[in-house]
């Protein structure tokens, strides 16, 4: 293995064995780029776990935006996008949009300060590249020291030399082999809360030379010393304020949010049934069991009781000692939650000689974890201390057939069944040819059509209410098929249909999902498209199979098409870790472009329903063909309503933060791939979550 290679590997393995946190001192601050650090330079101080920021910046030599999350304890990452201007010409900027990555390698204690490895824009070699190894410690609760050592960008001013030998010449390709390599430079700087409450002042000397702003344009560095002053608002907006290399002003606007903490007080509303064990001497007689209609109206019963409580029964059966219900959770963001309210409503109602209680989680009309309870294991441990630990325990997991067995299957006379809803939606373009950091406001309403249970139509029109995602984007140049980068041309300004589907999702036995999709697939491209995905609920991974043929959308017309035509399909592997909500996933395959390549996405979530989830795609198209950005990339960030209102919900906002108009890497956007769908519902994932059983 390469020096380079020990090295990360040896960073990864400590990152990993040492949990970091703040022992002293006051909490992170943000630099001028909207990652923590002091201005300019970074710092060895993390953020609380799952810490998600969004921040605007601007100065002489930059302006844009960035999303920084902290994605594990010891692990901050941030994706920046800016726009570098007078870069090669005056008046010619350049667009470049990174993924930065900090490993805390030591937390803070009171005689040893922390210390951190960080990488600026990870796997390229571009005009903001670099890497340092920086260590800060806190004296007292007010003051802050940080000192550093910085190569690539933060080892060009005052050079003590090349430790690992000459660097690489920048280029638009992907690689390792120009970390820490190179010439070498010291940074250092302090953080001062200042007696005035919620105010940080910040000095700091910079081991960046600028030389790439100073070749063109009026960029002046008169000095090495940077100023900051850095203000919160609560705890959710933070500005900073920056005089820098003795000539330019720069400002940076932050808002700020972490899942664990909700904005307003959480309601934990009406409490769940109580549980009454049976009598000793209750009749265990199952001859009610034997009349059909006694059975049948027994679960309708249940069934009305159970909808007022946002617990939706789609098949039902109940027999002398068994009672299977197939519900729809539409109320309660843990599934457990939903989960135990209703197994205390059956301990409670069901007949004497009811023993068991099979109730299996629906995601939309897929069945997929049958969770087998016992009733007299409830009765056994409500109000122990141990009962969360002991319930998950007795509790038997396993895959859902696609409907109950038996011939007394109680189901809702329904079908066919009409159901629409109305959503905010907020794309962000972090980078294109047209700009950086554009926004686009949409209301999308849905209409569904359910014509039985696995079949139904669906419709979407989105209506763009305000936003400037592709403005000033001209004609496409690009030189392989146009399947993203006319995207501009589809922005029409009046309602858009973006699909208009018919939709088949079955089993094919308990472990192997199914779909069938055919219409106006999205607002690019209509076909159809087939899945089938293996996804065991027991198991921590899955693997799945697509296959679509795709044909362009017209611009102006709702409903025709172009001439291009194209077969694309994909190989996935699935991967709940089972560590903090981190859950991993692969596609390989062919692209809409015609490109051969794979994505790799990697996103947490947590219980409440919060997730952000990020990727990235390489191609066999070149990077010059590829154009801005040089490979797929982006970011999403889902909030639950239920973060920000004092009342149990599942509806969410989701913001995608990614690249707009590339055509490598491109694919399809169907509606309801099936790993999305049914996610969430597995034995980890209930087990991560399972201490909402009894609440």
């Amino acid at each position: 293995m390469s020096v380079i290679g020990r090295l990360i590997a040896t960073t990864l393995l400590a990152a990993g064995l040492v949990p970091a946190a703040n022992a002293q001192g006051f909490g992170a601050s943000f630099g001028s780029n909207g990652s923590v650090g002091i201005i300019d330079m970074p710092n060895a101080v993390m953020q609380p776990d799952g810490q998600t920021s969004w921040s605007f910046i601007g100065n002489g030599t930059m302006g844009g935006a960035t999303f920084n999350f902290q994605l594990l304890p010891w692990i901050e990452a941030s994706t920046r996008s800016v726009s570098l201007a007078d870069w090669t010409a005056p008046g010619d900027g350049f667009g470049d949009t990174a993924l930065d990555l900090k490993f805390q390698l030591l937390s803070e204690g009171n005689m040893r300060p922390a210390v951190a490895l960080g990488f600026r824009d990870f796997m390229s070699n571009g005009p903001t590249t670099s890497e340092y190894l920086v260590a800060s410690k806190s004296f007292g609760s007010n003051l802050r020291v940080t000192g550093g050592l910085g190569w690539g960008r933060l080892g060009t001013f005052n050079s003590i030399g090349q430790v690992l030998g000459p660097r690489p010449a920048m280029d638009n390709g992907v690689g390792f082999e120009h970390l820490f390599t190179g010439d070498a430079a010291f940074f250092a700087g302090v953080e001062w809360q200042t007696p005035m409450k919620n105010l940080t002042f910040k000095a700091e000397y910079s081991s960046d030379d600028y030389a790439g702003e100073l070749a063109f344009g009026d960029f002046e560095r008169n000095s090495p010393f940077n100023f900051g002053l850095e203000y919160r608002l609560g705890n959710n907006i933070s500005m900073g304020a920056y005089y820098n290399y003795g000539s330019d002003f720069g400002f940076r606007v932050t808002l700020t949010g972490n899942p664990n903490v909700p904005i307003t007080p959480q309601d934990i509303g009406t409490g769940p049934a109580p549980i009454n064990a049976r009598p000793a001497d209750a009749s265990r007689d199952t001859a009610w069991a034997a009349n059909p209609a006694v059975q049948s109206a027994m679960v309708k019963a249940l069934a009305d009781a159970l909808a007022n409580d946002g617990i939706q029964v789609k098949e039902g059966r109940i027999d002398g000692s068994v009672l299977e219900l197939y519900i729809a959770n539409t109320k309660y963001s843990r599934s457990p939650m939903a989960v135990g309210r209703l197994a205390r409503i059956l301990a409670g109602s069901a007949p004497a000689s009811v023993e068991v209680f099979r109730i299996t989680l629906m995601a939309g009309a897929l069945p997929t974890t049958t969770m087998e309870i016992h009733r007299s294991d409830l009765e056994a441990q409500v109000d122990r201390p141990d009962a969360g630990m002991r319930s998950f325990e007795t509790t038997q997991f396993s895959d859902a057939s696609f409907n109950i067995a038996g011939d007394t299957v109680w189901t809702p006379d329904v079908y066919p069944r009409f159901s629409w809803s109305l959503n905010p939606r907020m794309p962000v373009n972090l980078f294109s040819a047209g700009g950086v950091g554009q926004i686009d406001f949409l209301i999308v309403g849905n209409a569904n059509y359910q014509i039985s249970r696995g079949f139904g139509l669906n419709l979407a029109v989105s209506q763009r209410l305000g936003g400037n995602i592709g403005e000033g984007a001209g004609p496409s140049t690009s030189p392989i098929p146009h399947v993203r980068s006319d995207a501009a041309l589809y922005n029409n300004s009046g309602p858009v249909v973006t699909r208009l589907t018919a939709d088949y999702l079955f089993k094919v036995n308990p472990a192997v999902y199914g779909r069938v999709s055919a219409g106006y697939l999205e607002r690019m491209f209509g076909g159809i498209s087939g899945e089938l995905l293996w996804k065991p609920t027991n198991q921590s991974w899955g693997t799945g199979v697509e296959l679509s043929y795709a044909k362009q959308r017209a611009f102006d017309s709702m409903f025709g098409f172009q001439g291009y035509e194209t077969v694309t399909g994909f190989a996935s592997v699935y991967w709940n870790t089972g560590f903090q909500g981190l859950e991993a996933q692969l596609d390989v395959g062919r692209y809409l472009a015609g490109d051969w390549g794979a994505t790799f996405s990697l996103s947490r979530q947590f219980t409440n329903g919060w997730e952000v989830a990020g990727f990235f795609t390489l191609t066999d198209v070149s990077f010059a063909d590829f154009g801005t950005g040089n490979f797929s990339k982006g970011v999403s960030l889902t909030i639950p309503f239920a973060w920000t209102l004092p009342f149990e919900s599942r509806s969410s906002i989701t913001v995608d933060l990614a690249g707009y108009g590339n055509d490598g890497g491109a694919r399809l956007n169907v509606a309801n791939r099936l790993y999305p769908v049914i996610r969430g519902n597995s034995v980890i994932d209930l087990n991560e979550s399972w201490g909402a059983f009894w609440q």
